[in-house]
């Protein structure tokens, strides 16, 4: 038998037995969530980190903090709690480059981690989860059957972190201020 005989039945063997081999399921959701305020403003800072010019950077989300992965091109998935997004900057010519699709990774061990849309894959790839509000800044504390785990100072004290670190503005932050105080 011809060698290349060899090596076209072993081609024709090996799809048949990865396509039998079932996936691992992802893992269980941890019971303890990270705070999304925090996770926002580490995955903004690394995100505008390799921008041209990082006070121009407008960053829209568009899905929820979710249970998902990402995973590089070659490699294995990471999972963890995860939201999609956009960013548009100014580029050396002083002019927007465009809207490009981000993802933040907060993992269980509390590594944050981000990248952007078609240099990975992730669960924003398929689908966004649930969506946001653009006025919503914590969109995952953690309730009880008494309402927020956390108090409406420390809600205010976020907002305003995230008002001066440019995260939301001070129209944001007022409407904001205005629904924690209606409570």
């Amino acid at each position: 038998m011809k060698l290349w005989k060899l090596f076209a039945a072993a081609a024709l063997l090996v799809p048949g037995a990865a396509v039998a081999k079932e996936k691992a399921p992802p893992p269980l959701e941890p019971s303890t969530h990270p705070d999304w305020a925090d996770v926002a403003a580490q995955g903004r800072t690394l995100l505008v980190s390799n921008l041209f010019d990082p006070q121009s950077a407008q960053i829209t989300w568009a899905s929820g903090f979710r249970w998902g992965y990402a995973k590089p091109i070659i490699g294995g998935r990471t999972w963890g709690w995860i939201a999609c997004g956009a960013v548009n900057a100014k580029n050396r010519m002083g002019g927007y480059v465009g809207a490009q699709g981000f993802w933040i990774l907060a993992v269980p061990n509390g590594m944050v981690s981000y990248g952007m849309t078609g240099a990975t894959i992730s669960s924003c790839d398929f689908g966004g989860g649930p969506p946001v509000d653009p006025e919503l800044v914590n969109v995952s504390a953690p309730t009880t059957a008494a309402g927020p785990v956390t108090g409406i100072a420390d809600e205010l004290r976020k907002l305003a972190e995230l008002r001066d670190q440019g995260i939301i503005t001070q129209a944001e932050f007022e409407k904001q201020k205005a629904k924690l105080l209606a409570r």
